[in-house]
């Protein structure tokens, strides 16, 4: 999250909040640990995905100095850098240099960037630009499959055309290096395909991998097979989040019972079939995006300590296993995962 990454005091950062946070080097906290990209390129990471930084509604660019927060996936402008980030939200050339800014930095540190999109919702349908130029052409009517209101028809071949030419104007224009699909289970499989072939006409090396779970959207605007994970033998170029390593490693992420690190070990066999990448529904082994958590949910540390039967764990062996959760991950075949600060054993208090 571009806000999280350097908000907090103790980030030693200028530019806390903003992109232009990714183009300082040398910071360092009050232990004098790097901090910022210095730290990133110490962890040794390949690509920084980062949360939604299109236009958003949620956030009043107006009144940044009011505390604000959102994650981002409720889109207001898909082809428009978030302004909250930048340091003039009221002239668009500041947002658009300095979001360029933050990507060639990292990409000067050897990091490359995944950016994440929703395209298969928007924050008000009737709002949307391009819906009121054609109204209702573009949602699916009375669809939340998403659960936030406002499904977006990717099966109409005006919507399709506009998801891809946006994607390939993130690619060329600002140098993103991969993207992840929010809701992928919303998407058409030919819209999904058609996005793979335009990104890697312009460069193989761009990855796509998405949420594949089965959103059960009955209100597409034709019948279309979707593009979740029961499906990927359909998307042979897309890769999918695997819900099967991470419930089998530290438990579901909807109760408290035990993963296979917290003494589940009836999830050994999950666990054994993740380490070859073998979910069951994946066709090649890069479909197979393994991780322990993500923004969605309890991080890894705190699903941890309020695990059945885990409270009365010492903190010293609750550390073993996040460790051994994340060792699992990174080892097995497959591509590995983390949330920023998953390794500092991040919490979320509230």
């Amino acid at each position: 999250h571009i806000r999280d990454f350097s908000i907090d005091s103790s980030s030693g950062m200028t530019n806390k909040g903003k992109y232009l946070a990714f183009t300082e080097n040398g910071t360092v906290n009050s232990y004098g640990q790097s901090t910022g990209i210095d730290y990133l390129k110490d962890l040794g990471i390949t690509h920084v995905h980062l949360l939604p930084t299109y236009d958003y509604a949620s956030v009043d660019e107006t009144k940044l100095d009011t505390p604000q927060f959102n994650w981002g996936y409720d889109p207001q402008n898909f082809n428009v850098p978030e302004g909250s980030y930048s340091t003039d939200p009221y002239n668009g050339e500041v947002r658009v240099k300095e979001f360029k800014q933050m990507v060639q930095s990292l990409h000067n540190a050897g990091i490359s960037v995944v950016m994440d999109v929703v395209y298969g919702h928007v924050n008000s349908s009737s709002n949307f630009c391009i819906n009121q130029l054609t109204p209702s052409y573009y949602s699916r009517p009375n669809s939340s499959a998403s659960g936030c209101g406002n499904d977006t028809a990717t099966e109409r071949a005006m919507n399709r055309k506009y998801i891809v030419d946006s994607v390939v104007y993130w690619a060329t224009e600002y140098h993103i290096d991969g993207f992840r699909i929010d809701q992928e289970g919303l998407f058409d499989v030919e819209t999904i395909n058609a996005m793979v072939e335009a990104l890697h006409a312009i460069d193989p090396s761009i990855i796509i991998y998405g949420e594949g779970w089965n959103m059960d959207s009955t209100n597409t605007t034709k019948d279309v097979k979707l593009a979740n994970q029961g499906n990927a033998m359909d998307t042979l170029g897309c890769g999918y989040f695997s819900d099967m390593m991470r419930d089998a490693l530290k438990g579901s992420v909807f109760d408290a019972t035990s993963g296979y690190v917290t003494g589940g070990f009836t999830k050994l066999g999950s666990v054994l079939s993740s380490i070859i990448a073998n979910p069951g529904w994946q066709w090649e082994p890069n479909q197979v995006v393994n991780y322990n958590s993500c923004h969605d949910n309890y991080t890894l540390f705190d699903r941890i300590t309020i695990t059945e039967g885990n409270e009365e764990t010492s903190f010293a062996d609750r550390v073993k296993q996040n460790n051994l959760a994340a060792s699992i991950v990174m080892t097995s075949q497959g591509v590995p995962f983390i949330q920023a600060g998953e390794e500092i054993l991040r919490s979320k208090p509230n």
